[in-house]
């Protein structure tokens, strides 16, 4: 055999194996990006105009605001509380929209009508509200949407009223304030990092990436996105039929359900999604 032949045959001798080394790489994309169709669990259903969701390590909150209350749930969906009723004093709402429960110590709940954010203990009893009053005592009407909490405790909120972001330390004092970027339409949700102030902005299909201090810093394409949950590991956005998931690496992962839902909220603890939708409340299990 001349020179020319063996090369000729190890080249296709090796054909195969390129061929496994990049069958394999593809499939490794794939894994990365797609995985099996997931089952949704209805963990409540018949919610009266669901608004709000938040997951803790123990317990599930979710604003109803057709009956103008939270429910607290456990994991597998099981009622264990309620908090509110329709009013103007503690311990009431009028038109409750958001809910942030931190690490389960303190539950925040934007009262719009009531213009406040009432602030409950892990019992569901009443702490205080943080009013329309600034620092310096001035009354400042406005009417709280959406609500977050950073690690420091810090409470972030949507003034409707003002087309404000508001700020507040541990003991309810103002830190900031500061106006909406022009860029947003509207602030459909809300998630606070330690890093960065992400909006959900759904008529204009945009994820709006602000400073913690306000200043916009970009955004990301959201088409048909109906909830956000954003985590310093990274992005989720919930589809009708899909959850997506991109880290900080630009890495991205999706898991397709079974089923169509309309989110409206969403949450993920480890490797559980939570999806409220304005009737139901769902979970699934992302581990593969």
């Amino acid at each position: 055999m001349n020179f020319e032949h063996r090369i000729l045959n190890d080249e296709v001798g090796l054909l195969p194996v390129i061929i496994r080394v990049c069958c394999s790489f593809l499939f490794s994309i794939l894994i990365l990006t797609h995985t099996s169709g997931q089952s949704l669990q209805t963990l409540y259903s018949g919610l009266d105009k669901a608004t709000g969701l938040y997951v803790t390590q123990n317990s599930v909150y979710v604003v109803e605001q057709g009956k103008d209350r939270v429910l607290k749930l456990d994991h597998s969906g099981k009622l264990l509380d309620t908090i509110g009723g329709k009013g103007g004093g503690n311990y009431q709402f009028s038109k409750p929209v958001d809910v942030d429960a931190t690490n389960g110590l303190k539950v925040f709940v934007s009262d719009y009508n009531n213009r406040r954010i009432q602030v409950f203990d892990r019992r569901g009893q009443y702490l205080s509200s943080i009013s329309a009053s600034d620092a310096f005592g001035n009354n400042r009407p406005y009417n709280p949407t959406q609500v977050a909490v950073n690690g420091l405790g810090e409470v972030f909120f949507v003034d409707e009223a003002g087309n404000y972001i508001r700020r507040f330390d541990l003991d309810s004092n103002l830190l900031d304030e500061f106006r909406i970027p022009s860029e947003i339409n509207s602030v459909d949700e809300m998630n606070v990092t330690s890093r960065e102030i992400l909006i959900l902005d759904k008529p204009s299909e945009t994820i709006h990436r602000l400073s913690l201090n306000g200043n916009y810093e970009g955004f990301y394409p959201a088409e048909d996105v109906k909830a956000l949950f954003a985590s310093e590991s990274g992005v989720w956005r919930a589809h009708s039929d899909q959850v997506k998931f991109e880290n900080r690496s630009k890495q991205r992962r999706v898991f397709p359900f079974s089923s169509k839902v309309e989110a409206i909220d969403m949450h993920v603890l480890e490797e559980v999604v939570f999806i409220l939708s304005s009737g139901d409340l769902y979970k699934i299990r992302i581990s593969e």
